[in-house]
This record gives C-alpha cells, structure tokens and sequence, in this order.
C-alpha cells in the first residue's frame, strides 16, 4: 500500500473513531447523576421556570431527538450557548484553547528532549551507575502527583528564588494591552507578526515552569520508554556487525540505536501530546494558565452543561486529529506499517 493510500485509509477509518468519540461525550453526560437544571438554578426554583428552562436547553425531548440534534449542531459547528451567561460555547474555546496548546507544545518539547536524551545516554552507559540512575529517575518524576510537582517548583524556583512568575500568560499590564492587539490569540504568532518581542519574551518568562512541570513528569515515561528501546537494540547482531566495521559508538547510539527506537517514541509522543490537551487540568489550575483546561474546571463548578459538553467534543476532535497525525509519521518511518 502507498502513502497516499495508507493516508486515505486512515482519513476514512477516523470518521467513525469521531463518531464514536462524539456519542461517549453524548451518553457519559446523560447518565451522570444529578438534574443540570437543578444544578444550575437550584432546588427551590419554581417547577414552571424549571421546565421553561429544560425547553430551552432542549433537555425536555426525547432523548434520541437531543442525540440527533447533538450530532446536528455539532457538525454544523455550533456548540450552543452558555447556560447562564447566554454567549457561545465557541467564543470562550477559541479564547482558551490556544494557551493550552502552547503549553502542550512546550511540555512535550521539555519532555522529548530530557527523556530521549536521558534514556539514550542511560543506554549507552548500561549495566553502569548511571543507567540505574537514570532509570530511577524516570520512576520517580512520572510517580510524583503533576499538583506537587508544580507546588514544589512553584516555592522552588519562584517564591524562593524569584525567578519565574506563578500564573497567567502575561504580565497584567501586557495582558491588558495584547487583548487589544491580538490577531490569532497565539502569543508567539502574533508577537512574531506585530514584532512586539518584549510580548513575546515575556510570554516565554511565564510559559517556562508550567511547561517545564509537565515536561518533568512526562519525561519519566520517555526515558524508560527510551532506555528500552535503544539499550535492546545496542545489543543485536548487526550493531556488534557495525562496531567490527569500525563505525564508531557515537554513530552507532543514533544512527542504530535511536532511530530503530523512533517508532514507540513518536507513537508514545501522539498519546501523551493528546493527553496533555485533553489532561493539563491540574497544572492550568495550579499555576492558573487560561487554558481550555482550567475552562472545563470553572465550568463544572458553575454547572454549565453546554461549556463542559463542547469542550470536552474539541478534546475528541483534538484526539482524532493527533491520532491521525501519528499514524501518518510513523507509516512514513517505517514503510512496514502501511502493509
């Protein structure tokens, strides 16, 4: 099978995976316990404005009706209104949703390059101390809680020693004046666009720790993935064939070693880049990053049904899309995959 077609499989094979993902989201908020309207006014509310209210929300209709006009609405791209603020569920992920994808993005470059490099290097150096090291290393920072990481760094490298900013992209004053200039709301696109730099490196100061907690933690799971992988191939029959031929140990640790590692390296790097967007819940709170995390956290808190239904759909869609991604990268790696 070629590229393109293996491609075109897995465009079609995605629309159901969408499918499925976007009824889980439907059923899993309808058999939650509770009354979201009683959630949302309260228990003593007048039975007629209670029902007033289920009308407008659609929940007084049968219950195929709300699927079929769920799966409507949402490839029509209309994710509803706010239950109690009455503004669309879109505008308040399109503000959100980019400052969880560039702390995702950040994360997973701080997690890629500590985890591959700490793994390689515990390889190369195995049956030694510091292979041992490393791979203790890597079971520990994945079995410490992300909420005390981030709290340790916090007193750590902020309260301590001053040098990075606990919350918020932005500085107030610079917030106040990039939310009158900003183009796509992605801090670094529009900072390169307007070149305002002083936007930018300030957005760099307060990005750092949040990224670098979750960046921590999840490079637990890249060095043992790493150290695995590459220490098994070190050791077969055609890199003892290479090391006979001369080419030298540093060659052999990338050229062989690492490149035969890639393929659960990127397929690992997919999952977890998908569960960084769908999971920063904890550290958006802790270090109060505007992300669409912290969005689905004051959303349960408020009850607000269609805010906590259409963010959680753009985590399916999001999934889909990584998934997709990956599977594209690794059959374009190692052709095998495509057959």
């Amino acid at each position: 099978m070629s590229l393109k077609s293996y491609i075109i499989t897995r465009l079609l094979l995605t629309i159901p995976m969408v499918f499925i993902l976007l009824s889980i989201v439907f059923v899993v908020l309808r058999v939650l316990p509770g009354d979201p309207v009683t959630m949302l006014e309260g228990k003593d509310i007048p039975e007629e404005v209670l029902q007033r209210r289920r009308e407008e929300l659609g929940l007084n209709k049968p219950i195929h009706e709300q699927y079929l006009s769920y799966l409507i609405n949402i490839f029509q791209g209309n994710l509803g209104e706010t239950a109690l603020t009455k503004v669309p569920v879109t505008y308040f992920i399109i503000q959100r949703l980019p400052a969880t994808v560039e702390l995702a993005i950040m994360s997973m470059i701080f997690a890629v390059i500590i985890g591959i490099f700490l793994g390689s290097y515990g390889a190369y150096k195995f049956h030694r101390p510091l292979s041992y090291i490393v791979r203790i290393y890597g079971m520990i920072v994945y079995s410490i809680p992300v909420f005390f990481l981030g709290l340790l760094l916090i007193y750590i490298l902020s309260i301590s020693l001053g040098m990075f900013p606990t919350s918020l992209r932005l500085s107030p004053l610079l917030e106040i004046e990039y939310s009158t200039i900003k183009i796509t709301n992605f801090i670094l696109i529009d900072s390169i666009i307007l070149n305002r730099y002083d936007i930018l490196y300030d957005w760099l100061h307060h990005l750092f720790l949040p990224s670098l907690v979750l960046g921590i933690y999840l490079s637990g799971i890249f060095v043992r993935l790493t150290h695995a992988q590459v220490a098994e191939t070190l050791f077969k029959d055609f890199v003892t064939a290479a090391r006979a031929r001369g080419i030298t140990e540093r060659r052999i640790l990338y050229k062989y070693g690492l490149r035969n590692a890639l393929i659960p390296i990127v397929t690992m790097m997919g999952l977890q880049f998908a569960a960084l967007l769908s999971g920063a819940v904890l550290t958006e709170t802790v270090f109060n990053w505007p992300g669409i995390g912290s969005l689905v956290y004051e959303s349960i808190l408020a009850r607000d049904y269609n805010l906590v239904q259409g963010s959680i759909v753009i985590y399916a869609f999001l999934v889909a899309l990584v998934s997709l991604i990956v599977d594209i990268t690794y059959a374009y790696i190692d052709p095998r995959i495509r057959y």
